[in-house]
């Protein structure tokens, strides 16, 4: 089975979605750095929009985590699951508002807010974020022209 290392799976996660934003017409930066609070800026019709992505590797991993105190409104966020463990399976996406994930990651019995999860099982069967590519769509029709 493969294992990817952390970094690995974040840099495999952020090219996919930039694959994907590609695909479907945006123009895509990806942005470097080690504490980055955006991993994408996605450009069309003169809009712009940060994304931030987040993955895991396997089927059955547990969960995805994020510091609730860091969510920025205005950003919309990308989780993958790579399905490392079963190559046969494309990767998942998982779009959500920064709204959704204060409303849906759960804080963490120990440290609140700083350390949030969402289980994959909550999320993998949702259509309203499953591979819901339209919610960014209309998200930068909602912000005026540059």
């Amino acid at each position: 089975m493969i294992l990817l290392e952390k970094q690995q799976t974040g840099i495999a996660c952020e090219y996919y979605v930039a694959g994907e934003l590609s695909r479907l017409g945006y123009n895509v930066s990806l942005t470097f750095g080690n504490t980055k609070s955006i991993d994408l800026l996605i450009e069309k019709d003169d809009k712009t929009l940060a994304i931030q992505v987040k993955g895991i590797q396997r089927t059955k991993s547990i969960c995805w985590n994020i510091d609730k105190t860091k969510i920025k409104p205005n950003i919309m966020y990308v989780l993958v699951n790579l399905h490392v463990d079963r190559i046969e399976d494309k990767p998942e996406f998982f779009i959500l508002t920064s709204q959704e994930v204060l409303e849906r990651f759960i804080n963490s019995p120990k440290q609140g807010e700083k350390r949030t999860y969402l289980d994959y099982n909550r999320v993998r069967n949702d259509t309203t974020a499953k591979n819901n590519w339209l919610k960014i769509e209309k998200t930068l029709e909602s912000f005026s022209s540059i």
